[in-house]
Formats: C-alpha cells, structure tokens, sequence
C-alpha cells in the first residue's frame, strides 16, 4: 500500500513538475483553461481576475485526485473590494503527514476602465518531506492581465514564479516551476463561453486546454473541455447558482490512474 501510494505521489509530482506544483488547486473551469475567466477569482489562479470582484466573497475548493484522500488539496480564498484596489488572501494543502506542500497568498487587483485589469500575487511556499528535513519554504509572486478586446472576446496571461525561486534545505533542494500561461475567453450568444488557454513552463513541453460553458439556465451551468501535454485528459462538470451561492463540481479523466473529482462552493455579497 505504502509502495503504491509512494508511485501515485511520484506521478503527481512529476506531471505537476512539468507544469505547476501540485499544491496550487486547480478549477472547475471547463478544461481547466481559466487564465481568461472573469466571472469569479479563483485561488491562486490570475490575480488579474481579483480586479474585476465588485463584492465581497469567498471560495473553497476540495480537489481528490484519482480518489485518494491522501492526494487530496484543499484551499480557500477570501476577496474584498476597496475604492482604490481589490485584496484578496488564499491558502492551499496538498497532501498527507509524511509529505505536504502548502501555499498562503496576499494578492491585489485592479481594473483601469472597463476593459482592462491587472493582478499581482506575493507567495509563500513550504514543503514537509521528512521528520529530518521539517518544512522549508520560499517567497515566490505571481503577476497577470486581462484585457476585454470587444464585448465578447478577451486575451489574458499570467506568470507564476518569475522570480525564479528555489525551496533550499539541508538536505533538500526544489526549483518552484516558472509557467507563463496566454488564454482566451470568447462569449457566444451570451449563452455559450469557450474559453483557451496554453502554458508553457521552461523545461517542460507546451501544455493546452480548452473548454465549453453552456448556460443552459441562468441557474445552471454545464461544462466540458479537455486539457494535456503528453496526453489527453477529457473534463466534465456542472453549476449552480442560488442567489448569493454557487456550487460546482468537475471530474477529469486519467488514462493511468482515474478519475480526480473537485467540488466547490462560493458565497459573494
């Protein structure tokens, strides 16, 4: 069992290497395309979204990878809009007692006009790999922009990590990835957005996505995208919207190890 989950958290690892660390939740955006998404702030996703918020809130994401408590992230985040600038606080856990990675963010945001917002994010990473080691940990940013071109076409982009910093322990040493990641949202009719996004992080193969939202109720929602580098990872999910809540689950498909489910649940004022 032990060997088992020791290979699972291995792969985890080596795929979240090739794009982004694995503690950084990710979304219930269809195909996970979600640096050009505006409709909410998503943790530790484009600060540049955090700008758009015109009303307090707050998000929490559980994310089980291949149905494995153990491979599981939990986050939270919390925004507040200001007369000058938007603030916003995030933190995210992934993993279990003998190996975690946790992150705790302090992001700002700000929209100039009506057709343009930038984000900037200061974070702290730690890591838990063994009782000898005990956490050590790094300061890291992350910067993004979104730019409305029309009524219903956006271009955005964010970088995670362009300070380049490295986790250094006694005995332990990790390079945090640095990613650069473009994207799209198009709206269709009002009634279906399609959404693309590419990240390419520097020793790693260029990683896609792409996605449908269907707004089939002004209640409900129905996604479906597909997202890889290496391979291909099919994506479903739904919304609801009740009033002041939301809630949202999406399910993404690994040929190797499964199904990974996410749920989440958000209130704004």
């Amino acid at each position: 069992m032990k060997f088992t989950l020791f290979f699972i958290v291995f792969f985890v690892g080596l795929s979240a290497v090739a794009q982004q660390t694995a503690v950084i939740p990710s979304s219930y955006v269809a195909g996970n395309a979600s640096v050009a998404y505006q409709d909410e702030w998503l943790p530790f996703d484009n600060p540049a979204a955090l700008g758009r918020m015109g009303s307090f809130g707050v998000g929490i994401i559980y994310e089980n990878r291949y149905i494995s408590p153990k491979l599981a992230t939990k986050s939270i985040n919390t925004w507040l809009p200001t007369k000058h600038i938007n603030i916003g606080v995030g933190f995210s856990q992934f993993g279990y007692s003998e190996y975690n990675e946790m992150l705790a963010s302090l992001s700002f945001g700000r929209r100039f006009g009506d057709r343009f917002s930038l984000g900037a994010e200061a974070v702290y990473y730690t890591m838990f790999i063994s009782s000898v080691s005990r956490y050590i940990g790094a300061f890291t940013a992350q910067v993004g922009a979104q730019v409305d071109l029309s009524d219903n076409f956006s271009l955005a982009f964010k970088v995670f990590n362009p300070t380049f910093s490295t986790v250094k322990g006694e005995y332990d040493k990790k390079a945090l990835p640095t990613v650069l990641s473009l994207g799209s949202q198009y709206n269709i009719r009002q009634v279906v957005l399609w959404l693309v996004q590419f990240d390419k992080e520097i020793s790693s193969p260029l990683r896609w996505a792409t996605g449908f939202h269907y707004y089939a109720a002004e209640e409900f929602i129905v996604r479906i995208g597909a997202y890889g580098y290496n391979d291909f990872r099919p994506t479903i999910g739904a919304g609801i919207r009740l009033d002041n809540w939301r809630f949202d689950l999406s399910a993404d498909y690994n040929s190797v190890l499964g199904f990974s489910l996410l749920g989440s649940v958000g209130y704004k004022l």
